[in-house]
């Protein structure tokens, strides 16, 4: 069985979430943009570069990836991602092993991704209203 995700657009919807997008200044990235920050327009990167990772600011949508430096403000992008190796010294076994660090996500923590991820898809189509919908995620404890 293939489940896809259901791309069908909601006319009336979308034009609200444009408009809501537009009063408050938010710009959505795309997936791409997310999994290669050097597709993200200068003019953003330029607005980054004054904004503090854990403000509540449209702009940190574009913050939602591995590769943020690992900078409180004015953080831009690095190209390795944000992660500590485990040697196997401490971890006894002969692989890499790799742990990756939500720290440095907007709201400290990887789980924006994930939530965002689940909403952008609705949100692009207009199965999600903004005007009318309100999205809430469980939270395990890092929110």
């Amino acid at each position: 069985m293939n489940k896809t995700i259901d791309l069908t657009i909601n006319k009336e919807g979308l034009a609200h979430n444009i408009q809501k997008a537009k009063e408050n200044n938010i710009i959505i990235p795309t997936i791409a943009q997310m999994q290669n920050p050097d597709l993200i327009p200068e003019k953003i990167k330029e607005k980054l570069s004054h904004t503090g990772l854990w403000d509540v600011d449209p702009v940190n949508l574009f913050r939602i990836s591995w590769h943020n430096e690992a900078k409180e403000s004015g953080g831009l992008y690095q190209k390795t991602p944000n992660y500590v190796e485990i040697p196997s010294t401490v971890s006894g076994v002969p692989c890499r092993i790799l742990a990756m660090s939500g720290k440095w996500f907007p709201t400290g923590c990887h789980k924006v991704g994930a939530s965002f991820g689940c909403l952008a898809p609705r949100l692009v189509t207009g199965q999600f209203d903004a005007t009318y919908h309100h999205a809430v995620w469980p939270s395990t404890g890092n929110y």
